[in-house]
Parts: structure tokens; C-alpha cells; sequence
């Protein structure tokens, strides 16, 4: 058995070596993510070496392992990633291998090997291997080309007739086949996105998935994943952010967080009731490096932050029978109402029985998550953003979510006035104090949707709701000063 180490560990060793000697690797061998596109023109691959061992005379550092399609439905566990199984380096001869582990069929082997020499003369060639034969590969030349924005020097080698693969002295493999598929005719190529990065600062930078700021409110919509004819429950989640605290290596936020349930008593229901938890204050705080976040021990959020920084197609158990995926990063991926594009994805994985393939969860096991730039989780499972307010500009309506968090609510809903009230033709609108900084006025019907919307500016503290052309009916008037919590105070529009 091949004795492994601690990746650290040989990356220290390693560092003994002249400088030349540490340029031109493909890959960075301290975790930082490398990032291609190619699959797809909106998708882009992420990957990584998360380990390492030493065979011989070679340094040898393994890809992190994803999921592969079985089938159309099914995934199965593979041991390579885009680029294969290991990249290896062997320090006497200054040579670099990625290699494929393909196994072999009827004693024929099906392994790949893309051997890079960049410190050789322009024009020296020698051989990688694609399954049982030879491919002859040439360092075509040298120069310097810009790799996201930035000027580096770069290797081209030409691998067979004519396909060409682009190596970065410094940011690592620029542009090879996927699959290390250069045995194969028009192989798909990959090329990369962005200079490697650690995990939090790169796509999964946890300072670009959550910018919220103190007062910020975020509201979700659950309904069930699956039902027959009626829906026997639905629920709204609201998430008021506490704090925001941002050192040299965390974020940290603190939440408060309460939901309400309304259930059915529609045919198969449980019968009507309403259920509203207790508030409970979240702490989340995440690696800046890592990207990865916790919990502290005693939080019990119905919003999961764990496995953001999954990769591409990486994947981590859940159970003896589950596992949890990450998808590749798609920058325009829809998302939900108020959450905008969801650039990263993670679903779970079930095995069912002694199958070696696993397959997406049905009904109540279809668990998946979206995360979007700005408000984190845009949907989760069976919760789905529908309400937002960051930075004082408000998404979607707070109707729905009024009982909820109601902190200072009395105050606040006792320091708005209306009269009259029930209104006819129109009614005023007094604050309490003139406003401090241009604000909002909202008239909210019984299904949360803003019927009429006019300013306030500095230092006004009155103002006048026409109600002409509008049905009759109760109203909600929200009122959004920078900085606050929406305030409400009901109105009655009679005809």
C-alpha cells in the first residue's frame, strides 16, 4: 500500500525544491480551486487536489472524487475526476502526469496518461498514452497570453496530429481535453475560467453568498414537495439578520428566525390548526478560506448552510444509503422569486438496496438546495424566497409575514396613525415623528400585492392615500424608513 500523508506535509517538502521546480504545475496542490468551462456554455467546472502520497520517485496528489452519470436518472461514485485521478510529478526527470485510472477489460488497459514536459527545449517530443498505445506529444512553444486579465507565460503542446493543450507558469492548466480524452477525435476541450483560488474566494466565497446587513429580512414560502389533491399544509419562515461581523479569516452572522404553519382540514388532512414556533437566534459563521460554514451546536435552522462548498459533482455521505452532491456552478441558474440567479446547487442522493448507482430522492426525499449572490439559500427543499428586504429596497410582500419576529411590533403599529379610518375616498397617513431620510408608502391588498406605492421625503410626516378606483376591502399600509423594520397599520376602504 502506497504510504499517504498529510497534504500539508508534502506541500512543505516540496517547498525544499529550487523555485523553478514549482512553476508550471497543472495543478495547485494547496486546495485552491480550479475552475474551466467548456461543458456547457453557461456551466463551469470546479476541482481541486485534496490529497497526496509518495510512490517511488514520484510526488503523486489525487483529485477529489466526484459523481459520474450512470444513466439519463442514476449517478455512480468515480474515482476521476475531469481531468483523471492523480496528476503526478517526478522531481528527477521535471515531468508532470495526469493520469486517468481506467482500469482494464480482458487485460487491456484502459488508462490514460497525459505526460507534460515544460522545461524541456520548443520542439522535443516524447510520448503519453491513451489506453494500450502511445500518443506522441511535442512542447510546440512558449509565450505569454493573458489568464483572467492577468499577463503569464504559458507552454503549448501539440498531443497527436493536431490537438493542442495550454499550460500557465503560474495559474496551471489553461485549456486540455475532457476526460483526458486525447486519443479520441474532436475531443470536448475545457478551458479555464479564473486564476485558482482558495475555495472562499472563489465561487464559494461566503462574503459574495450573504451581504446581508443588520434589520435585513428574508421570507420563505414552504409547501410541500408532494401531495395529491390538497395541500394538508403550508408555512411562511422569516429570518431577521441580528449582526454581521467580518474578521480576517470569518464571517459571522447572528439571525433570528420564526415560522408559521397553517394546516388543512381538507379530505386526508390532519384537520385546520395553526402552529408558530418560538423565536430562535441562529450564529452562522463561515471560513473565508474554506468557504465552509457551522452552526453553533444548539441551532436548529430550518435553513441548512452545511455543504455549500461542495465542487462540481463532489459529493459527501449523509447516511449508509444518502449522499449529498454539489452541481457545477451555472452563474444564471434560476432560482426563486426573490433570490435571483442561483449559482450554486446541492441535491441528495439515494442507493437503493445493494445497487452501486444512486438516484435523485421522489416526493418527500426530493431534497435540493439554491444559493444565490447576496441572500444565501433561495430555495431549500420545500422552502422557496418569496420576501426580501436588503438595504432598504423591499422584494415581494411582508404581508404574510407580519406576525412573525414581532419585535417592537406593537410600538411600531401604535406610532402609525390613519384617519378616517374606515376610509371612503381617501385617507392620512400620520408618523409619528417627521421622517428622518426618504422612505416608502405601500398599500398592500389581501393577497400582498402593492396597489399603491408614493414617497416620503426627509422631514415629511403626513401623508394623504387616494382610494379611488380601488375595490372595497381591508388594506395593509407599510411604511419602509431606511434602516427600520417595515411598520403596518390596517385600513378598512369602504365603498
Amino acid at each position: 500500500m502506497k504510504p499517504l500523508y498529510p497534504l500539508l506535509l508534502l506541500c512543505a517538502c516540496l517547498s525544499c525544491l529550487p523555485a523553478k521546480a514549482q512553476n508550471w504545475r497543472p495543478f495547485r496542490p494547496n486546495g485552491d480551486v480550479h475552475a474551466f468551462r467548456g461543458a456547457a456554455p453557461d456551466t463551469v467546472l470546479t476541482m481541486r487536489l485534496d490529497s497526496a502520497a509518495v510512490n517511488g520517485a514520484d510526488s503523486v496528489y489525487y483529485f477529489n472524487r466526484i459523481m459520474r452519470r450512470a444513466s439519463s436518472f442514476s449517478w455512480k461514485k468515480s474515482v476521476n475526476n475531469q481531468f483523471g485521478q492523480q496528476m503526478r510529478y517526478n522531481v528527477a526527470q521535471r515531468t508532470y502526469v495526469l493520469f486517468w485510472n481506467g482500469g482494464s477489460v480482458n487485460g487491456f488497459s484502459l488508462d490514460r496518461a497525459l505526460v507534460l514536459k515544460p522545461f524541456v527545449p520548443v520542439g522535443t517530443t516524447w510520448s503519453s498514452f491513451f489506453t494500450d498505445y502511445g500518443v506522441t506529444t511535442k512542447l510546440l512553444s512558449r509565450g505569454t497570453s493573458l489568464i483572467d486579465g492577468v499577463q503569464d507565460s504559458i507552454a503549448t503542446f501539440q498531443v497527436g496530429a493536431s490537438l493542442t493543450v495550454v499550460l500557465s507558469k503560474h495559474y496551471g492548466l489553461v485549456s486540455a481535453p475532457k476526460d483526458l480524452a486525447f486519443g479520441l477525435p474532436a475531443p470536448q476541450m475545457l478551458t479555464l475560467v479564473r486564476r485558482p483560488e482558495a475555495a472562499g474566494r472563489s465561487y464559494y466565497n461566503p462574503s459574495e453568498l450573504i451581504t446581508l446587513q443588520p434589520g435585513d429580512e428574508l421570507g420563505y414560502k414552504q409547501e410541500p414537495i408532494y401531495y395529491n389533491t390538497f395541500m394538508c399544509y403550508q408555512g411562511w419562515l422569516l429570518t431577521r439578520t441580528v449582526s454581521r461581523q467580518e474578521t480576517a479569516d470569518s464571517l459571522i452572522y447572528t439571525f433570528q428566525q420564526q415560522r408559521r404553519t397553517e394546516y388543512s382540514a381538507a379530505p386526508g388532512c390532519p384537520g385546520a390548526s395553526v402552529s408558530v414556533s418560538p423565536v430562535r437566534t441562529i450564529r452562522l459563521a463561515a471560513s473565508r478560506r474554506t468557504g465552509i460554514w457551522a452552526a453553533n451546536a444548539q441551532t436548529n435552522s430550518v435553513i441548512k448552510f452545511n455543504n455549500v462548498e461542495l465542487l462540481s459533482y463532489e459529493y459527501r455521505p449523509q447516511s449508509t444509503s444518502s449522499i449529498l452532491m454539489g452541481h457545477p456552478v451555472v452563474p444564471g441558474r434560476s432560482g426563486a422569486g426573490c433570490g435571483g440567479a442561483a449559482k450554486l446547487r446541492q441535491q441528495m442522493l439515494y442507493r437503493t438496496g445493494n445497487a452501486i448507482n444512486y438516484q435523485p430522492g421522489l416526493d418527500a426525499l426530493a431534497w435540493e438546495s439554491k444559493m444565490a449572490n447576496g441572500v444565501g439559500v433561495a430555495s431549500q427543499y420545500e422552502h422557496s424566497l418569496i420576501y426580501s428586504r436588503r438595504n432598504s429596497q423591499a422584494c415581494g410582500s411582508r404581508a404574510d409575514f407580519v406576525t412573525l419576529l414581532p419585535v417592537k411590533r406593537a410600538q411600531s403599529v401604535a406610532s402609525l396613525q390613519l384617519y378616517p379610518n374606515p376610509a371612503t375616498t381617501s385617507a392620512t397617513l400620520l408618523l409619528p415623528a417627521p421622517a428622518r431620510a426618504a422612505a416608502t408608502v405601500r398599500l398592500l391588498d389581501g393577497v400582498g400585492r402593492a396597489v399603491l406605492t408614493q414617497p416620503l421625503t426627509a422631514g415629511q410626516s403626513t401623508a394623504t392615500l387616494e382610494l379611488q378606483g380601488l375595490a372595497a376591502g381591508l388594506y395593509l399600509v407599510e411604511v419602509q424608513l431606511p434602516g427600520e423594520a417595515p411598520r403596518h397599520v390596517r385600513l378598512q376602504h369602504q365603498p
